[in-house]
């Protein structure tokens, strides 16, 4: 069933973590976002790229920012009653988002020489991963966070290991909209795969209606009712 996009809750939901996280005593950065990028701007990365971007991916930054930057982090942070965390939650240190067009041909300038240097062989099911993405996010471990634009899969978001993970080419979302609204709604944890894998649902991605997202949630002191509309 598709998301219905709704660039105003997902800001309410980006500002909501932060508050929770400053609350736990967590440091944050300002949530950073641009004014939209305009046409020109947008076809003078296309022509550069080579292609038109996918449309999703496209419409947030032609109607809601050209730049967007988002972080928190917890790693002072002592839970009182660490019970209530589970295993699985338990390595969960930050949350980052950070996606730009005036980011897009740097970030794919090293996704290919990434690609070029370490999964060299395009005949190679699993080296193909690595090739015709978009790259929109870098992870400070060196993953990739992607846009599929193979024409099986294209739209989608996908995750790019760097070392080969068994998650390499894992879809994180049908497309750009729904990852950001989804992964909002988990306080954008990560994006190194460990942080994101607790709240992963196979065949949804990124899941914030799973178990881990819920309990997660309610970690923070979040209702239910504070993510929506």
């Amino acid at each position: 069933m598709a998301i219905p996009f709704n660039f105003e809750l997902f800001k309410k939901r980006l500002n909501l973590f932060l508050s929770k996280i400053e609350a736990l005593g967590g440091a944050t950065e300002p949530l950073t976002i641009e004014k939209p990028a305009t046409e020109e701007e947008i076809k003078a990365v296309e022509t550069q790229l080579g292609y038109t971007l996918p449309p999703h991916f496209r419409e947030v930054l032609l109607e809601n920012t050209a730049h967007l930057e988002f972080y928190w982090d917890v790693n002072d942070v002592t839970i009182e009653d660490e019970s209530i965390i589970p295993d699985a939650l338990a390595h969960i240190y930050c949350g980052e988002l950070l996606f730009g067009l005036d980011l897009l041909l740097d970030y794919e300038k090293h996704r290919k020489e990434w690609a070029a240097d370490v999964f060299p062989n395009y005949e190679d099911p699993k080296d193909r991963i690595w090739y015709n993405k978009l790259c929109f996010h870098i992870n400070a471990n060196g993953d990739y966070i992607a846009i599929e634009l193979e024409p099986e899969n294209y739209g989608k978001v996908v995750y790019l290991s760097h070392d080969s993970a068994s998650n390499l080419g894992t879809y994180l979302a049908d497309n750009f909209k729904e990852f950001l609204m989804n992964y909002a709604s988990v306080g954008c944890t990560g994006g190194e795969d460990w942080q994101w894998e607790p709240f992963y649902t196979a065949g949804r991605g990124i899941d914030p209606t799973s178990e881990n997202a819920q309990v997660w949630q309610k970690v923070l002191g979040i209702k239910p009712k504070e993510l929506e509309g």
